[in-house]
């Protein structure tokens, strides 16, 4: 795992979402900062979420923010004066790189996808048993920006990902703080996510050639565990206490789709 990155600046806050990031710089980039007041268990979700996600996408059109591992210095929470700074807390911290002109998906905008790319998302969130993806005519929050992809020629390495897209739009995920619910329960699932009445069945091979991706994710679950920092894992670093996420629970969500095929890849 790289090193973390540094926070250098507290810009702003978001005022929706439950842990509500902190908008900050890291040298030159802006990014999202999860800290203190997320909560542990959602720390650890949320990087164990974005490490199997990332492994297991295919190229465009769906992607995650980078994301990195972070270090808010103490003197930056000691000098600071924006408010609730200490929400933010020094230590370790998880960044995701703030999306420049993206645009929240809408209930509207959602309809006519193309069918890959609702299967890819509903896929991955169901695999990780995220239920933190709710949109319909009424409202939710989908966790969802849109990208406009400009015109590229097909012999350009990124322009050649969009030849056969009948959309010219990136869907980026993010916030994966809820995935490993506890109390996860499909039919409440299929119910609110954006996609989930959308596909009657996977296109056609979609299976197959997912089951790779997510079993070569799966096999990286004992490494990715390692990345976590001790004081996201145990309260205060202390080892002696219980973890915040553990690896059975996660190793159990992501081996339904081989131990138990029939209910896992059945759609409404």
């Amino acid at each position: 795992m790289n090193e973390p990155i540094t926070i250098t600046e507290v810009v702003g806050r978001a005022v929706q979402g439950m842990t509500r990031p902190f908008l900050c710089k890291a040298g030159f980039f802006d990014y999202y900062v999860k800290g203190v007041y997320a909560g542990l268990d959602s720390l650890c979700c949320e990087w164990v979420a974005n490490r199997l996600v990332n492994l297991a996408l295919p190229s465009a059109p769906l992607g995650l923010p980078i994301f990195e591992m972070g270090e808010v210095p103490h003197a930056l929470i000691e000098e600071s004066g924006f408010p609730d700074i200490r929400e933010l807390g020094a230590g370790r911290v998880f960044a995701s790189l703030r999306i420049e002109d993206g645009q929240e998906l809408t209930w509207s905008a959602a309809q006519g996808w193309p069918e890959e790319t609702m299967a890819l998302l509903l896929l991955l969130d169901l695999w990780i048993q995220n239920e933190d993806r709710s949109l319909s005519e009424l409202g939710g929050n989908p966790n969802l920006l849109v990208t406009q992809i400009p015109p590229l020629p097909a012999d350009d390495p990124e322009g050649a990902l969009w030849v056969d897209q009948p959309r010219r739009e990136m869907l980026w995920a993010y916030d994966f703080n809820l995935a490993f619910d506890p109390d996860f329960n499909r039919e409440r699932f299929f119910g609110a996510h954006v996609f989930g009445g959308m596909l009657k069945q996977w296109p056609e091979g979609f299976r197959e050639k997912m089951e790779p991706f997510l079993k070569a994710a799966l096999a990286e679950l004992p490494a990715i565990f390692a990345e976590l920092p001790l004081e996201w894992l145990h309260v205060d670093g202390d080892e002696s206490l219980p973890v915040q996420l553990g690896i059975k629970r996660v190793i159990s969500a992501l081996e339904l789709p081989f131990t138990d095929p029939e209910t896992f890849w059945k759609l409404p």
